[in-house]
């Protein structure tokens, strides 16, 4: 009968316990076929899209109210978890001109349509990194924008929406089953401001005023959106 030498010997009992242990993490983790996270496809994706923009209430009720939306989102994953996104959007928006000049009773000129347009650029993360899980990703998002009536000029008593600037961040998750479309769906804020002219801090023919006094001439506002789109994605 051979002899084992001693390194031999120390080497067949390392094999009998390290491939126990081996098989046992083999049992317990992920195979790649059956693992809940995949790499992603694609690096781009458009996403034409559609949802409601609800704009917050303000004291003078001048500034464009809430209203159906829709837009178009692009994205593009430089790295990782970080995507490159851009947004451009309209809303089917309406808002009421005063002269604040008048009466009380007699102050409204009009109340009708008042289209909103809107643009960002930003960066979203992604939760699970460069993969997705169970076809979900979701992440977080923020940007800068700007929105805009494109009114070229102001009100019988001097208040002009125009164009504001907007703080822009939000949240979502997209659902890529393989191939190349998708769905989204997002929730997004805007945060701009809004502000009054002198005209609505002075007394009409009636003693009343568009607004007290004590209001702010300038405030922020959040506007949210919520909305649901399919994605096209390219560029693997």
């Amino acid at each position: 009968m051979t002899r084992f030498s001693l390194p031999r010997r120390i080497a067949c009992a390392l094999v009998l316990i390290v491939a126990p242990n081996l098989a046992h993490a083999q049992e317990v983790g992920h195979e790649p076929a059956k693992s809940p996270y995949k790499d992603l496809e694609t690096t781009q994706e458009l996403t034409p899209y559609a949802g409601w923009y609800s704009a917050r209430p303000e004291p003078a009720g001048v500034a464009p109210r809430s209203g159906a939306m829709v837009g178009l989102h692009y994205g593009w994953r430089v790295a990782g978890p970080a995507t490159l996104i851009s947004d451009v959007f309209y809303v089917n928006s309406q808002r009421r001109v005063i002269d604040p000049s008048k009466s009380a009773a007699t102050r409204l000129v009009s109340d009708g349509s008042a289209p909103l347009y809107g643009v960002s650029a930003g960066l979203a993360l992604s939760v699970p990194g460069a993969k997705s899980w169970h076809s979900l990703v979701p992440e977080a998002r923020g940007a800068v924008g700007l929105l805009s009536d494109f009114a070229t000029k102001t009100d019988p008593g001097g208040f002009q929406y125009g164009t504001r600037f907007a703080f822009v961040w939000g949240a979502g998750v997209r659902y890529v089953p393989g191939g190349r479309w998708g769905l989204r769906a997002d929730w997004t804020n805007y945060l701009h401001t809004i502000s009054y002219p002198t005209s609505f801090f002075v007394s009409s023919a009636d003693g009343s005023t568009v607004l007290p006094s004590q209001t702010p001439r300038s405030l922020w506002r959040n506007d949210p959106t919520l909305s649901l789109g399919v994605s096209y994605l390219f560029s693997r």
